[in-house]
């Protein structure tokens, strides 16, 4: 019997079909990939002509911010050290940053991601006062503001999925697995193999969480659920302490604008289009695009 006698053989059969996805990144995503990878093959240009010294002037260390190169802290973002670190720097910021910028907007993101890489890099410059062995030696990479977005990612996208050993893992196991790493070279008798530039991440997530914060977003942290949980309990030492502040008062914004689309549409419905203003046209119109990226988010997590 061949495998041709199979049942599976048939064409009531389907083959099974392996599709990778890629999102179009958004326009400020787009030129921050593009930037790095030109400034990178630049550099290595640079190398062949033999310019030295390229890193010292454009890297970051604290001998170059005592030296008034107040370019530094931006500079450094767009350096890298060979071919891995740049791709993986870059997949981190297109597949994070896509996101943040389709859910934030262009103005959130470059402020983000600026925040999260300068103080990520400042961070590395403060390291220098307290050791002199990176005192003048210059860091390079995005990971600062790379590391930003993930946790934004890890926050507010959790849909997203990353490909570890060519397994997909959700963002956040993918997340655990880094602390993981981290923790287990922090307490390893070798101690952290790279303590600038693991000191650089750490300040990108911790600044995201305090950007997150300060926007009045800061996510609701729970374990278990429903009554009797160490949530629900007056005393419960994770009982939520957000206050409603920005974040109430978008959520109460929301709510007028639907009461106001009803409204419209209400009277659409009775009067015709023609019977509407110019402002609740472009409100209905608003409406309607946040409607359909809506749709679309939701289709994209459902072939996820």
């Amino acid at each position: 019997m061949s495998w041709r006698d199979r049942p599976y053989s048939g064409p009531e059969y389907e083959r099974p079909e392996l599709r990778l996805q890629f999102r179009r990144p958004g326009t400020v995503i787009g030129w921050i990939i593009i930037l790095n990878v030109v400034i990178f093959f630049l550099d290595l240009l640079l190398q062949k002509l033999f310019v030295p010294h390229v890193h010292k002037f454009c890297g970051l260390s604290l001998w170059g911010v005592s030296h008034l190169m107040v370019w530094q802290p931006v500079t450094y973002m767009f350096l890298h050290g060979g071919v891995l670190h740049l791709l993986f720097n870059m997949l981190m910021i297109y597949v994070c940053g896509t996101e943040f910028e389709r859910a934030f907007g262009s103005r959130r993101l470059i402020q983000f991601y600026a925040i999260c890489g300068i103080v990520g890099g400042l961070a590395y410059a403060g390291l220098g006062a307290i050791n002199p062995q990176y005192y003048d030696k210059p860091l390079i990479g995005a990971s600062g503001a790379a590391y930003g977005l993930a946790v934004a990612a890890i926050i507010f996208f959790p849909h997203i999925q990353v490909i570890l050993f060519i397994i997909p893992v959700p963002i956040r196991v993918f997340g655990l697995i880094m602390l993981a790493i981290l923790l287990f070279e922090f307490l390893s008798p070798e101690g952290i193999d790279n303590p600038g530039g693991q000191l650089c991440h750490a300040a990108g997530a911790v600044t995201a969480l305090l950007i997150i914060r300060s926007w009045g977003m800061a996510p609701r942290i729970t374990i278990g659920g429903g009554e009797g949980s160490a949530s629900s309990k007056p005393g419960g030492w994770l009982r939520n302490k957000t206050k409603a502040g920005a974040w109430e008062h978008r959520r109460k914004r929301q709510a007028e604008v639907e009461a106001e689309v009803d409204h419209i549409l209400a009277k659409v419905r009775e009067n015709g289009m023609q019977s509407l203003t110019r402002h609740e046209k472009k409100i209905l119109a608003e409406a309607t695009r946040r409607q359909q990226e809506r749709d679309r988010d939701f289709d994209h997590r459902n072939r996820l």
